[in-house]
């Protein structure tokens, strides 16, 4: 089964959602980290953050927060994914992809191709 995160990607990468795991290092070991990776077969970065200094200091308290990040660099949603009905996050970022330019849609695709 595949969580909303590896099927948004799968599905929006290409218009130009980026997705960053991070995942708290002072809760889940490294090793468990790669090897839900791996399982899991996510290909947007995870990343483990030692020590917890990344979520400290996004405030983040308690486990799945998420960000929804616009193409401005401005929060658009903060939350857990599901309070309320997940379709509404994907409602927001189909709205934020709508925003991607053409010249950064083309640069994704480039670089797509390069991989």
């Amino acid at each position: 089964m595949k969580t909303h995160l590896v099927k948004w990607d799968e599905t929006y990468r290409k218009q130009g959602l980026a997705i960053i795991d991070i995942d708290n290092g002072t809760i889940d070991a490294m090793d468990a980290v790669k090897a839900s990776v791996e399982k899991a077969k996510i290909k947007y970065p995870t990343a483990w953050d030692e020590g917890g200094k990344t979520c400290d200091a996004y405030g983040v308290r308690s486990y799945a927060h998420s960000f929804l990040i616009g193409t401005d660099g401005k929060v658009v949603w903060e939350g857990f994914p599901f309070e309320g009905k997940i379709e509404d996050r994907e409602e927001q970022l189909k709205a934020e992809l709508k925003k991607v330019g053409a010249e950064e849609l083309k640069k994704i695709e480039e670089e797509s191709k390069e991989k």
